[in-house]
């Protein structure tokens, strides 16, 4: 055995160690090495503990030698998913010289190892494997179907944009959403519609997923997204909306106005957050009038809506929210102040600051070191840091930090006496913003 081998079976036994950091820096040890540690770490694909299994796979992966593909191809039906993962992502780094050992897999008997196989074909990209990776969306075992479905999107081939859209309406919810997430990545215009169809879904998890990728769509979905809402069900109308809002055009303003005097309230939620995310200052004078509807949840939304605008015109409506009834729409106020952050917040943010409920005040501490004006605010926030409540005082603390304001220094040192841990580290950090060491 050469010293490189020794040294690396020396190494190698180290890799039980409970901590992760441990093993992490063996690994790096073992990694330059190179391929005289290749062969006692395929050695220690067969060792009776798991994370030196585990540890062994990965390594190997680091190192790339061409030789452990066919143990590491046996690692994918190790008793440990956490091996078989490790296994799997060592093929994946290894690369192309993989792809045979894993397209066999991808047919094996085992099931485990056909999903992890699909799963590394994904990670490689080597496109010649789509039309492998599409037979395998009719394997008996859900776990290998979902895998393919998985490296497909990962792959971004354009040839399984078809079986792709017919496995979006499986009945089976995982499928379904790995489905809806594999177009999102592929992002090709074809699957706009089967992806609004989606957003109909009867479960939740496919609904988002469907919504995520036609954002990620983006402008391109946008005009069948329109019509999409102005036709469709109460459910797509919210999802599409919403997804509208994100992806940020232009085009869907007089749609989202439209959407305020939706019949569903979950509509107009959504709508009014979606105007919001247009970034456009001529959508306050849409939803100024919401901040006074009687029900809670719109007003929510209409403050996080004015917020989203980021101008400071929409200032004086969210500051009258402060004033509500219902402490989240005055919370959401209070944060909403502090993304726009413009001179004229500070008043209302002081006012927020005696708030009767704990989370509007620790929100108007937050939001005051985001504005960043120091004036009359330290003064206000040091008089927070007296607060009975401990996520206040620790806000206060922060934006103390954040404003960096050398007056507050003795009072921070003297909060670090206090008793929650979580307002002592958040004095702790703020003294360190403002230059004070620790050891």
């Amino acid at each position: 055995m050469s010293s490189a081998s020794k040294q690396a079976a020396s190494l190698i036994s180290k890799l039980r160690a409970k901590s992760s950091a441990s093993r992490d820096g063996v690994m790096a040890e073992l990694a330059e090495l190179g391929p005289d540690a290749a062969v006692p770490l395929m050695k220690a694909l067969a060792h009776k503990d798991y994370k030196v299994r585990m540890a062994a796979a990965e390594t190997l992966g680091l190192i790339g030698d061409e030789r452990a593909i066919p143990p590491l191809i046996e690692a994918l039906s190790d008793s440990s998913k956490n091996t078989q993962g490790a296994a799997a992502g060592a093929l994946a780094d290894i690369g192309d010289a993989a792809v045979p050992a894993l397209l066999d897999a991808l047919i094996g008997s085992d099931q485990a190892a056909r999903k992890w196989a699909a799963e590394a074909l994904g990670s490689i990209g080597d496109t010649s494997v789509a039309q492998e990776l599409m037979k395998r969306l009719n394997d008996l075992n859900v776990e290998v179907q979902r895998a393919a479905v998985t490296a497909l999107g990962d792959l971004k081939s354009k040839r399984a944009i078809d079986p792709l859209i017919d496995v979006l309406q499986d009945d089976n919810v995982d499928l379904a959403k790995a489905a809806a997430e594999a177009l999102g990545k592929i992002r090709n215009e074809v699957a706009i519609e089967p992806l609004i169809g989606a957003l109909q879904s009867p479960s939740i998890d496919v609904r988002k997923a469907a919504a995520e990728s036609l954002r990620r769509v983006g402008k391109a979905a946008v005009p069948a997204l329109i019509e999409g809402v102005r036709d469709g069900d109460a459910t797509i109308r919210r999802w599409g909306v919403e997804v509208l809002g994100n992806i940020a055009d232009g085009r869907a303003l007089e749609l989202l106005v439209e959407s305020l005097d939706d019949s569903d309230q979950r509509v107009v939620r959504y709508a009014a957050v979606a105007l919001g995310g247009l970034g456009k200052e001529s959508s306050i004078q849409y939803l100024t009038p919401l901040i006074e509807h009687e029900n809670k949840d719109i007003r929510y939304a209409a403050v996080e809506g004015l917020s989203g605008t980021n101008s400071s015109r929409a200032v004086e409506f969210i500051a009258r929210c402060l004033e509500d009834d219902d402490w989240v729409v005055r919370m959401t106020a209070a944060c909403g102040l502090g993304e726009i952050g413009s001179r004229t917040c500070i008043d209302p943010l002081l006012k927020a600051l005696e708030d009767s409920e704990w989370s509007v005040r620790r929100h108007a501490a937050i939001s005051l070191g985001r504005v960043g004006i120091k004036k009359r605010a330290v003064e206000a926030l040091l008089g927070m840091l007296d607060d009975p409540k401990e996520l206040v005082r620790s806000a206060a603390a922060q934006a103390l930090g954040d404003l960096g304001d050398e007056s507050a220094i003795d009072p921070l040192q003297k909060l670090m006496g206090d008793e929650d841990p979580k307002v002592q580290a958040a004095a702790e950090e703020a003294l360190m913003a403002l230059g004070i060491e620790f050891e």
